[in-house]
């Protein structure tokens, strides 16, 4: 192709980039669209995202965080009305989305996943659902956008799908290159989501990923973590906290010192991981003391220090320890010396 052709579709360009409404104009449309879908379906505009596209308008500026909640007197909010709202104006600068403590549809979701799956919006990186009551046919719809979609963050907490919903987010998040932080938290798992998300490890590129107030128990709980000392996983932080990593869970056959066993071996050998949580699982002092030696073999293998967080129902000087072994070395980052300001001449 002539080299004049290419200057030509270059210019072109830059004439279209040129003739974009400014960033004020572009939000001010977007909250009279939204104002105007409310007022249709006789619910309310969000108060976090009625101040953030009022604040657009005067600064000047995209907004791309959308947080959907009924404010501190809990009115009613729809999703859908936000979405119409973005639709009727081709908003394209949304980049997260998060609706915290208010019911979702099905038709929201329905919505939604439309939204997601529409070429022009695909550059959704964060999605958070926390405590949105969604259905299992919610989460099914949600789930078949994950292939087609660029989230790196999705946020599920409270939202009680349990094992099913997990199998769900299993077969949907296969082959996934794109997230990279998951969270289940108080989502009603059992021990065979241990083996669930284990699998799921070995078929995305998780590397942050948060478990925490479900019951894995012992067993679900060393089925996760005994891929990770198998495979080479990139796994950079683990919460694992409050799950019932104890001797009292009744669907579990190893206890917390054979779970604690299999801990270690990752430990000891993994060069990614920052972060393990696993407050308020009462391990007790067997399983502690082999967390805490496996601390030490990270130092012998030369491995970086990890932050291992552990219930403090333990033996004293096992805890300190633990606590003492997880500090970071001084060779890391230098705290910035602060500047002193300079005298103004008078």
């Amino acid at each position: 192709m002539p080299p004049n052709v290419k200057k030509k579709k270059k210019g072109k360009s830059k004439i279209s980039s040129a003739l974009d409404p400014p960033p004020g104009v572009q939000v001010k449309a977007l909250l009279k669209a939204y104002q105007a879908s409310v007022h249709g379906h006789s619910t309310y505009m969000s108060p976090s995202i009625e101040e953030d596209l009022r604040h657009g308008v005067e600064q000047n500026k995209f907004v791309s965080k959308f947080i959907l909640s009924g404010g501190p007197t809990n009115k009613p909010v729809s999703l859908s009305c936000l979405i119409s709202a973005l639709r009727a104006v081709c908003y394209m600068k949304i980049r997260e989305v998060y609706c915290w403590r208010t019911p979702i549809s099905d038709s929201d979701i329905i919505d939604m996943s439309l939204f997601l799956e529409t070429p022009c919006w695909r550059n959704i990186s964060t999605l958070e659902l926390i405590d949105t009551k969604l259905s299992d046919f919610a989460l099914g719809r949600l789930s078949r956008t994950f292939p087609v979609g660029r989230l790196k963050k999705l946020v599920l907490d409270y939202n009680k799908f349990g094992d099913e919903g997990m199998a769900n987010l299993l077969v949907c998040l296969s082959g996934n290159t794109e997230l990279k932080h998951l969270s289940v938290n108080y989502c009603n798992l059992t021990v065979p989501s241990g083996a669930l998300i284990a699998e799921l490890l070995t078929k995305s590129t998780i590397i942050h990923l948060e478990v925490t107030g479900n019951a894995l128990q012992c067993d679900g709980a060393a089925q996760l973590v005994d891929v990770l000392c198998t495979q080479d996983i990139p796994l950079k932080s683990l919460l694992l906290a409050d799950n019932g990593v104890d001797s009292h869970g009744k669907g579990s056959q190893r206890g917390p010192f054979m779970t604690a066993k299999v801990i270690r071996r990752w430990l000891t050998c993994t060069q990614y991981l920052e972060l393990c949580d696993l407050r308020d699982n009462d391990i007790g002092d067997l399983a502690a003391r082999e967390l805490m030696d496996g601390l030490t073999d990270r130092g012998t293998a030369g491995l970086a220090n990890i932050q291992l967080l552990v219930t403090c129902r333990i033996d004293e000087t096992i805890y300190k320890t633990i606590q003492s072994l997880g500090k970071k070395t001084k060779g890391g980052k230098k705290k910035k010396k602060k500047r002193k300001k300079k005298k103004v001449p008078t």
